[in-house]
């Protein structure tokens, strides 16, 4: 898990480097599949009160293809910036994540929870295993990239039916 030294980051600008196992417990609740560690590269320095961390972080993951539900290997690999302040509990509630809390009292700041919420941030919405996916029969469940199925499709009502049966003279 990358932590950061306060007390080193106090005296100048410090190089972290670290990874996040694909089973850490930081995943959990995240619907996330690793298949290698997240790798961060990042550099935090001291901006005001806070502590400015950038860098960038990379993995592999394993998402459904949003038509067939294969699985489909996708690459990660973005910048990451995030902004540590001293704040009070409820200040940081209200700022909504755009800043995240340093902890009082702590020696170290653990980036954990904050390179979770950025991964999640980075992961596409939908994915395909190939442009030509035919994916799934709604019907009977068939892929259709692997078979044809016999089901005959619905057909729907339109809201132009009832204009399409008008007669005219």
């Amino acid at each position: 898990m990358p932590t950061l030294s306060l007390a080193a980051v106090s005296r100048g600008e410090v190089e972290v480097r670290g990874e996040v196992a694909p089973d850490d417990p930081l995943w959990d609740g995240t619907d996330l599949a690793l298949q290698e560690p997240l790798r961060v590269e990042l550099r935090a320095q001291p901006v005001g009160e806070g502590i400015l961390v950038r860098g960038r972080m990379s993995t592999r993951l394993v998402l459904e293809c949003r038509r067939c539900l294969k699985e489909v290997p996708t690459e990660v690999d973005a910048s990451v910036d995030m902004l540590y302040e001293p704040l009070e509990r409820l200040e940081a509630d209200e700022l909504g994540g755009e800043v995240y809390p340093i902890p009082p009292r702590s020696g170290e700041l653990d980036l954990g929870p904050a390179l979770r919420e950025q991964l999640v941030l980075q992961v596409p919405d939908f994915v395909v295993c190939d442009e030509a996916c035919r994916g799934l029969c709604p019907q009977c469940g068939a892929d259709l990239n692997e078979t044809t199925c016999s089901c005959v499709p619905e057909e729907n009502e339109s809201p132009w039916d009832a204009l399409r049966k008008l007669k005219f003279d």
